[in-house]
């Protein structure tokens, strides 16, 4: 296309977004019943595939012969590469080997049921032909072949939902480039960028009708809740059915039209829409040294406790290059795949029950279940040694189990639950799934944990995820950390922080009268908090200890660390969870 052509393109697409942007940011009016109709087939979905793919993935994670820290797609930045050392790379973008029947085939027998494909990350190449940049895939590379459109087919042909991601943020344009790529990018024309991103939005929609527009890079503080809100009515118009997530304004705040937490599931059910977002190794973009790759037992256990609490899983895969799968990926789907199809019921037919947490695995419910009759089904991460499973603070009218291949189990009603002899089942490698079929209804016994306030947004370390450290600590019953009498004790996670802000810090942790006092220490992001413990009445019974706010403002993995502070005693605490509650702008 003759660039003259583009220019007035630009100039239409600019006066129309102009029209737009004019309208006051008050969110579309829609109803209770139009919104759950819209988003019927993605709370049914479960699971869903996320790609991360632009000219990032021509380097692997190294620049110059040597591997860059932290997020591959994010190398222009932890690499310190100019945009003069940058831009040129688009011309190495060759994805020859992209077979998108193969790509979407793949997620279909994984179980999948809709794709998110990163059309323009934060580096600002786009993956078609735009009429609004050259930085694309028709002018800044010889390679000609439209990859959108070609996944959008194989979709369509296989009845997965086709989604696009676009970043907020662009390193490329001229009213964000800087020397050095940053986390917080400048600004310095935002009227005629708004205007240029509604105008690619707009092509992304007409060209292939996304079911998901999936923003990211809300955090930049020039991006604010009244222009996400606009952006979110501009779209809504043009695509009223089309969905888009929360990230279009600032996630902190904004739930339409679901949630997103990444790299950390919530510690209970939300009180909204939400899709967790992981990957099948860590990086999101593909990258050579990045062999960490999560196994398929807790690919499979994280898909069941997040669709156990009312959310899917968007699991990404970062390819290689030139477009093909790293082979283990393909792996790790192919062995989900096979789980997914053996438990269909138990995958997709399932709703939130409200039963107490249980240390050796979850439970959700079947769908056309009530209060006073129906089947729960029963996910066990962690087989008993003696045989036996203990469904803990629960009580039923009348009660019956099976395997999920229908063989009676036998069932003996305890004071503190119901146990089910499982001796004669053989456990499966990732994940065992019973079947209780219950009448006259049920009810929860036993003290209640303090509600958790959950946004969907906080960062979530668990118990079970820690590397732990010292004489005599250890997770019991893999549910907490116990047994802290060692001062030089330590539990350590990874933390990943998807986005740059402030976060209030709190553990779920208990402590029995006589041995509180001790100063609890959280090393973070280079930063220290400390928190005197307080008795919370026992060792069972778990309560929130605040440890303040840190500023967590570099995007990636970080450690945390936790362990005695300078005041001792006979023990630290019992710990749960760690939460990260992000706050303010």
């Amino acid at each position: 296309m003759k660039k003259q052509s583009r220019k007035m393109l630009v100039l239409m697409a600019g006066l129309l977004a102009s029209l737009n942007a004019t309208r006051a940011a008050e969110l579309i009016v829609e109803s209770d019943e139009a919104y759950q109709q819209r988003m019927q087939w993605f709370t049914d979905a479960q699971f869903g595939l996320f790609i991360h793919y632009g000219v990032y993935s021509t380097l692997g994670g190294e620049w110059k012969g040597e591997p860059v820290p932290k997020y591959a797609e994010w190398i222009q930045r932890w690499g310190k590469i100019t945009p003069e050392e940058y831009i040129p790379l688009a011309a190495d973008f060759h994805p020859d080997n992209l077979d998108a029947d193969l790509w979407v085939k793949t997620a279909k027998e994984a179980g999948m049921n809709y794709m998110v494909i990163t059309t323009k990350h934060h580096e600002g190449f786009c993956l078609w032909d735009s009429a609004f940049t050259e930085y694309d895939l028709g002018e800044a590379t010889d390679f000609d072949r439209d990859i959108l459109g070609e996944l959008k087919a194989a979709c369509d042909k296989y009845g997965l939902k086709f989604g696009t991601y676009y970043s907020i943020i662009d390193w490329h344009h001229l009213s964000q480039r800087a020397a050095q790529s940053m986390n917080q990018t400048p600004m310095n024309d935002k009227e005629g960028y708004v205007t240029y991103m509604k105008a690619q939005l707009k092509e992304l929609i007409d060209r292939y009708d996304p079911a998901i527009m999936w923003f990211d890079g809300d955090w930049t503080k020039w991006w604010t809740m009244e222009d996400g809100i606009d952006l979110y009515n501009y779209l809504r118009e043009l695509s009223p059915d089309m969905i888009i997530n929360n990230r279009v304004a600032k996630r902190k705040e904004f739930k339409k039209d679901y949630g997103t937490p990444e790299n950390s599931t919530p510690g209970a059910a939300l009180d909204h829409i939400w899709e967790a977002c992981w990957t099948v190794n860590h990086s999101w973009g593909f990258k050579k040294s990045d062999t960490n790759w999560k196994s398929t037992e807790v690919l499979i256990q994280k898909l069941i406790d997040i669709n156990t609490k009312g959310g899917n899983l968007l699991l990404n895969v970062g390819p290689q290059a030139d477009g093909s799968w790293p082979e283990e990926s393909i792996r790790q789907l192919r062995e989900m795949g096979a789980w997914n199809q053996a438990h269909t019921e138990a995958v997709y037919g399932t709703a939130v029950v409200a039963v107490p947490v249980q240390s050796w695995g979850k439970v959700a419910q079947e769908k056309g279940s009530t209060a006073e009759a129906g089947e729960l089904f029963i996910y066990v991460f962690d087989w008993p040694e003696n045989g036996r499973l203990l469904l803990k603070d629960v009580a039923f009218g009348q009660v019956e189990a099976f395997t999920y291949g229908r063989e009676p189990l036998p069932v003996s009603v305890k004071k503190n639950g119901v146990e089910i002899d499982i001796s004669s089942v053989t456990p499966d490698p990732y994940a065992t799934v019973l079947r209780l079929e219950f009448s006259k209804g049920w009810k929860s016994m036993g003290a209640a944990e303090p509600a958790l306030e959950l946004s969907g947004n906080e960062l979530i370390l668990q118990a079970q995820e820690a590397k732990l450290n010292g004489a005599a600590i250890k997770l019991v019953n893999n549910a907490h950390i116990g047994f802290w009498t060692d001062p030089a004790a330590t539990a350590s996670w990874a933390l990943n922080i998807p986005a740059p802000g402030k976060y209030r810090v709190k553990a779920l942790c208990s402590c029995a009268n006589g041995y509180d006092g001790a100063d609890a220490r959280l090393a973070v992001g280079g930063q220290v908090l400390t928190a005197r413990v307080k008795p919370t009445g026992g060792w069972e019974q778990f309560a929130l200890l605040d440890f303040g706010t840190v500023n967590l403002n570099q995007v990636g993995a970080t450690d945390c660390i936790l362990g005695f502070g300078e005041s001792g005693s006979k023990a630290l605490f019992n710990l749960k969870t760690i939460i990260f509650e992000p706050v303010g702008q």
